[in-house]
């Protein structure tokens, strides 16, 4: 039911009138608006009538129209009492309404805007009628009427944007004074979209609103905007500084600068003292040092600003190194007596002078950094003590780091927990709870440095990089337990979740080195190869680099290898302590050279390792491989000669006795047997308890057998088997004191000898390798079936995975030999499944194809041979030799094209190969016209 209305006091009325005023008197709508808006209302039929009445309402409009509002309201009552169903009547109602409202009479006009809503609420100006009550409600103190109507007005607001704006603008007025500030900004927003005279208000008092909600970035937001629209505005003028402080609030210093530059030129008093302090402070905040110190020292000491401003001062001093000065500075705002506990300490009234409790920090800061820390910490420990203060948190947080930083573990912890237990949580409690776990992990603390950075993550408070450090140390926490495929996946994890966190680069680094620790060369690559590629700078980029070249080395792909370590050499930067391997990638490169036959390249790395060890540590090393490279290209004399400067500069060297062993094996090949003997005595005089002597021993045997000083050679072998029966040599002299007796007319000794040498054997290794050469020996003597059977037993009691290894090898090699394929294939991918990294792999892949082969699967042998070079990538002899089978499988597929297009490219890519000799002799139509290539001895 339409609202009752009570006549309101004078001054009330006053109020009404001039919150009236300017909203809806303006203009009405135009003739054919107010045509089309009375369009469709019931009128009286046409007639005489008809046309009195238009002249009537004219008449009325006319009084209304010149501003003549007294005698216009009496008008429009007297027409509306004649012509009630007139299609003018709704017109007339409502001008009678701003009439009334125009002569000050606003208890009438709001009866007759409620009239008007009641009777015509479908009418294009029943919103204006709304909206009137609303400010009549409003003014008189009715709040919750007064929003509902205002709403319901602006939900069918018209065309008039300015109308919309006063209606919005009230609102929101309404709805600040009930205490809802978002409602109230969300009407001051809608005020403030169009171009109105409201707007410039409405901007305002937006910002007034966030200001009292602490919105620094929604004050920013609308004064920028109210400046910016309407810089003239009487409300832009009474911004003052508010806008400037937003600025500064938001980190928007520049800006913050600028505004209160601008406007300090328009104040007086305290609010150009706070200018300047705000000047002071935000290009305090912007770096500028000394064009912050201007601005500050002008506002007066004694003034309202003063201290705050010396505290700026001593802020600036401390930001452009002068510790000295800010200490002095900040000292000076410590006006309150001292504690004498606690040097320079205020005592009283602390919690209550917030910039006291500043300015000890900043001078406590100021302290350690020119190396005062005493006093430091005596200033950071007395604002700790009000730790819920503005500072308190920050202090304790510096206090433990101090601690930290001097090796004071426990009072560091004591420090770091403090700030923890503070409620509500700080907002440094996650890095809190970080560099706890750091001192804790410093002191190798590891489960309490673990539950310290889990703590971090529980508080809520903790940045991403603490969450980044919580899920990196639980990721690496399986990397030490050696748990390396877990390890690589979570710590992949951290790197996926946390990509922009300091620890990601790690992350990375160290799955690629859980890959490589487990044996996933191929995953360590492609994880090493993201990590060297997105983080080339990384502190481990050196490490990761070499990493990826040993995932090269140890699959034996020798080329990449290489490769790898030469642009670990050529990218070396120092970036880790804990990468000193320069000398070893040299080694290892050498290594991959010497592998590939690349004997020169391998000889000149081995030779830059002295000069590339801090401590010679792989020098011997270098040498030995230097004359291995040697004897390889058949220079015999050279490498004698590096194999005795090895023995001579090394005395104690690991690879003293291998250089006699392969110095008297050359001096042996080069019928200098006296030489060798001398060589191999030297290694057993000299060397007694190495696993040399025993090779000696053979090596002095084989000399004297190829003498055919053959009891000497018996001799020989029976002092190794005799001295070293736990040797893995115990085989090979058995079989040369085998070919001994033999050679004396004394085979019949031979297995007696074996099986009495076996049964006295107690080392299980050395027994087993003793069965495996005697296996092996019957296979070389044409027995294949006493081989298996010996290979078969062998294996059934597990030996040591590289003799099972050798015994797999030979049983395959037994079992082709009897035509046993579908046997060979089993043995042979039994070999490779146990072990496909391992030094018998590649020769058991192709042994594997010959098995299939003669097993009749020319398909499963072409695809053996085929995955060789992707799956043993290095060895150039292997790979030419997986072509030939790959040719032979083709061959028995009736492929005979594609046969001879392999073996093409074996003599195009491997020429100086075994396999390629052999295809130039079995078919000479395939081989080039030049002359075969001389292959290296």
């Amino acid at each position: 039911m339409p609202y009752r209305f009570q006549p309101l006091p004078r001054a009330a009325r006053r109020a009404l009138r001039a919150l009236f005023a300017g909203a809806l008197l303006g203009a009405l709508p135009s003739a054919p608006a107010r045509a089309q808006a009375t369009a469709g209302l019931t009128a009286d039929p046409a007639g005489a009538d008809d046309a009195l009445a238009v002249a009537r309402f004219d008449e009325a409009r006319a009084l209304y129209d010149a501003g003549l509002f007294g005698p216009a309201a009496r008008a429009l009552a007297r027409f509306r009492d004649a012509y009630p169903r007139d299609a003018r009547a709704p017109e007339a109602l409502f001008l009678h309404a701003e009439s009334a409202l125009a002569t000050g009479d606003a208890e009438t006009a709001a009866a007759l805007y409620a009239r008007f809503e009641a009777d015509y609420p479908g009418s294009p100006l029943a919103p204006r009628a709304r909206a009137a009550q609303g400010r009549y409600f409003y003014a008189t103190g009715d709040d919750a009427r007064a929003e509902v109507a205002l709403t319901d007005a602006l939900a069918n607001p018209g065309s008039n944007l300015v109308e919309t704006a006063q209606t919005a603008y009230l609102l929101g007025m309404t709805q600040r004074r009930q205490n809802r500030p978002d409602a109230a900004a969300a009407a001051f927003q809608l005020a403030a979209e169009a171009d109105t005279p409201t707007a410039p208000a409405a901007l305002y008092a937006l910002g007034t609103v966030r200001t009292g909600q602490g919105d620094a970035a929604g004050i920013a937001d609308a004064f920028e905007e109210l400046g910016t629209r309407y810089p003239a505005s009487p409300e832009n003028a009474q911004v003052r500084l508010a806008l400037a402080e937003a600025y500064l609030r938001t980190d928007r210093f520049a800006d913050a600068a600028a505004e209160a530059a601008r406007r300090r030129p328009a104040l007086t008093g305290d609010d150009a003292e706070r200018a300047d302090l705000t000047l002071g402070e935000t290009r305090l905040r912007l770096g500028e040092t000394e064009a912050a110190l201007a601005p500050l020292r002008a506002v007066p000491s004694e003034g309202r600003y003063g201290r705050r401003a010396a505290l700026a001062i001593g802020r600036a001093l401390y930001a452009r190194g002068d510790a000295q000065g800010a200490t002095t500075a900040l000292a000076g705002i410590r006006t309150t007596p001292t504690d004498p506990t606690v040097p320079g300490a205020p005592t009283t009234g602390a919690a209550d002078d917030p910039l006291a409790l500043e300015a000890a920090y900043y001078e406590g800061l100021a302290l350690k950094a020119s190396g005062n820390l005493g006093d430091a910490e005596a200033r950071l420990a007395f604002v700790a003590r009000y730790p819920t203060s503005a500072y308190g948190d920050a202090a304790l947080l510096e206090l433990g780091l101090l601690r930290y930083e001097s090796r004071r573990t426990d009072d560091a912890v004591d420090a770091f927990r403090r700030l923890l237990a503070i409620t509500p949580p700080s907002p440094y409690a996650g890095e809190a709870a970080r560099l706890l776990g750091e001192t804790y992990a410093a002191a190798g603390r590891t489960a309490e440095a673990q539950e310290a950075f889990r703590r971090a993550e529980s508080l809520g408070t903790a940045t991403a990089e603490t969450r980044a450090e919580v899920a990196f140390q639980d990721a690496f926490a399986r990397y030490t337990a050696r748990d390396y495929d877990a390890a690589t996946d979570a710590l992949l994890g951290v790197a996926r979740d946390f990509p922009r966190s300091e620890r990601t680069g790690e992350a990375l680094f160290w799955a690629g080195e859980g890959a490589f620790q487990a044996g996933r060369y191929d995953r360590a690559e492609t994880i090493l190869t993201d990590f060297t590629t997105r983080f080339p700078q990384h502190r481990q980029a050196d490490a990761g680099r070499y990493v990826l070249a040993w995932t090269f080395f140890r699959r034996r792909d020798y080329a990449r290898a290489a490769t790898g370590y030469e642009r670990f050499l050529a990218g070396y930067t120092a970036s880790s302590d804990a990468v000193p391997y320069v000398a070893d990638a040299l080694l290892r490169l050498g290594d991959s050279y010497f592998a590939l036959g690349r004997f020169d390249d391998a000889r000149a790395a081995y030779a830059r390792v002295p000069a590339a060890s801090t401590d010679g540590a792989g020098s011997d090393y270098a040498l030995f491989q230097t004359a291995q490279a040697f004897a390889s290209q058949g220079q015999t004399a050279t490498a004698i000669e590096t194999y005795g400067r090895l023995v001579d500069t090394f005395p104690t060297s690991t690879l003293r006795g291998e250089a006699l062993l392969s110095r008297a094996a050359l001096r042996a090949a080069t019928s200098d047997a006296d030489g060798a003997v001398a060589d191999y005595q030297r290694v057993v005089g000299e060397l007694p308890t190495s696993d040399a002597a025993p090779r000696a021993l053979v090596g002095v045997g084989d000399v004297r057998l190829e003498q055919r000083r053959y009891p000497d050679a018996e001799a020989a072998y029976r002092s190794a088997l005799d001295r070293y029966p736990a040797s893995p040599s115990v085989a090979d002299a058995l079989d040369g004191l085998s070919a001994a007796l033999d050679a004396q007319g004394r085979t019949a000794e031979v297995e007696p000898l074996a099986d009495a040498i076996e049964a006295r054997t107690a080392d299980p290794e050395a027994k087993a390798r003793i069965r495996l050469r005697r296996a092996q020996a019957a296979l070389e003597l044409g027995d294949a079936a006493l081989a298996t059977s010996r290979l078969q037993t062998l294996l059934a009691g597990n030996p040591p995975p590289d003799i099972a290894a050798e015994a797999r090898l030979a049983l395959g090699g037994a079992q082709l030999a009897q035509n046993q394929a579908p046997a060979a294939v089993a043995t042979f991918r039994a070999l490779i499944q146990a072990d496909p990294q391992g030094p018998l792999a590649p020769e058991a892949q192709l042994q594997l194809a010959d098995a299939l082969l003669a097993a009749g699967d020319a398909q499963g042998a072409l695809d053996a041979a085929a995955a060789y070079p992707r799956l043993y990538p290095g060895d150039p002899e292997r790979t030419a030799d997986a072509l030939r089978r790959e040719a032979d499988a083709l061959r028995a597929l009736s492929r005979t094209a594609d046969a001879d297009a392999r073996l093409r490219d074996l003599l195009t890519r491997f020429p100086t190969s075994a396999a390629a000799d052999d295809v130039r002799r079995e078919r000479p139509d395939l081989a080039p016209t030049a002359p075969a290539p001389t292959r290296q001895p």
